[in-house]
């Protein structure tokens, strides 16, 4: 079972790749020639310097690059355009900002995403370790410039954060014909949703275009109800009274309640989850043979509740289907059945009882795979790492994992 656990893992990772859509695009190369293409949605939270097209779905990819690229796009959902020239590499970590007033500019050939259209475009780039920066242009003078933001010490003293605002200054100037924005630019702040208010304040249709576009920037909540079996091993002891007894494999029923957060990025292929699980490994007493015949081990009826928390990667199939991969660690987990010891008989008298523990802080993981049908109905198989059942800071163990076969129905 593990060994299935373990290539259904394998198989749906490397098959995430081969979800990211080709959708159709265009590409304008540096000589304004115009494309009609099918491009890889990334749906890229760091702007890109290349990108995967295709001419037809049947052609090979192509890379397109800052070298042979003005401009690309996929239809109704984001737009990319070149640019050379001045971008802030100040430091924006508190403990290491510079005392400079002025932006520290480098001269860089980059993409910029294009956030709004019409007479006054608004723009932004996001490095690997830098935060957004924004920048703007317009029919009179459509050539792009940075809104200039920077946070710097003042006079040289780490204690004293000041800020360069440029940016409230050069919107005035932008926007200095449409007296009804300037009460937006006095509360504006350098971030996208309230520069988006501000160039998008005239321009419905660039209101609603971006709407659509943060459709999926949310953070989404689910709840789902998640029965299932769970298939248990053998309970491996070790430096016990004697070496190698176990208790047999099993099989019961589990039930949990898992929360989903959606995480607003990457098309939303990332979630939190959380499920809380009340799991039945025994419901009487289960016996075993030690290994030199000389006297028996018995455990009493043993069950638990389990509260993993982990994270989940989902691979798109189609508008209904999805596949998914998860990795969790069991935060908590503690004993509610009546089995507090195992104990050890020898001609139906206990002569030694070893104590169980009464819970489990970060002690074992699971990794699971399955499938979701209309975000409703989903199955799911996961494996849980093993587990040591005994309360002592010892050498002794008693370990078992399992498998789950999960049915789940999703309630929001």
């Amino acid at each position: 079972m593990k060994k299935i656990i373990l290539g259904t893992a394998l198989f749906l990772s490397s098959f995430s790749l081969a979800q990211v859509k080709f959708e159709k695009g265009y590409v304008i190369d540096k000589k304004d020639n115009k494309k009609e293409v099918y491009i890889k949605n990334m749906d890229w939270e760091i702007t890109p310097s290349s990108f995967y097209y295709k001419l037809d779905n049947n052609s090979k990819e192509v890379v397109g690059s800052l070298s042979d690229t003005k401009e690309f796009g996929i239809y109704g959902k984001t737009k990319y355009v070149f640019y050379n020239g001045n971008i802030d590499i100040s430091s924006t970590d508190l403990s290491n900002l510079s005392s400079q007033y002025e932006p520290e500019y480098k001269n860089s050939s980059v993409f910029l995403k294009e956030l709004t259209s019409g007479n006054k475009r608004l723009y932004t780039f996001h490095g690997i370790n830098n935060a957004s920066k924004f920048f703007y242009s317009d029919e009179e003078n459509p050539e792009i410039k940075p809104l200039i933001y920077k946070k710097y010490y003042l006079e040289g003293n780490e204690s004293r954060i000041a800020t360069n605002d440029t940016y409230i200054k050069q919107l005035e100037d932008i926007f200095k014909n449409d007296p009804k924005i300037k009460s937006l630019i006095t509360k504006a702040k350098y971030n996208e949703k309230s520069l988006l208010q501000i160039f998008t304040y005239n321009s419905p249709q660039d209101i609603k275009n971006n709407l659509n576009k943060g459709e999926d920037k949310k953070i989404n909540f689910g709840l789902n109800i998640r029965p299932g079996i769970n298939f248990y091993s053998p309970i491996k002891t070790t430096n016990l009274i004697s070496q190698g007894d176990n208790f047999p494999s099993t099989t019961n029923f589990r039930l949990g309640v898992e929360a989903v957060i959606t995480l607003p990025f990457n098309r939303n292929k990332w979630a939190i989850i959380v499920e809380p699980t009340y799991s039945a490994h025994t419901f009487k007493e289960v016996t075993a043979v030690s290994s030199n015949s000389l006297y028996s081990m018995g455990m009493d009826s043993y069950s638990f509740i389990n509260i993993p928390i982990g994270i989940r990667h989902s691979m798109f199939l189609n508008e209904n289907s999805k596949f998914f991969v998860n990795a969790s660690i069991n935060s908590f987990r503690f004993n509610t059945g009546n089995a507090k010891n195992i104990d050890f008989y020898y001609n139906g008298t206990i002569f030694d009882k070893t104590p169980l523990s009464s819970n489990q802080i970060f002690k074992s993981m699971s990794f699971g795979g399955g499938y979701t049908y209309k975000n409703k109905y989903t199955v799911e198989v996961r494996y849980d790492t093993p587990n040591n059942i005994i309360d002592k800071k010892t050498l002794q163990t008693a370990k078992y994992s399992y498998t789950s076969i999960i049915l789940g129905y999703n309630i929001f």
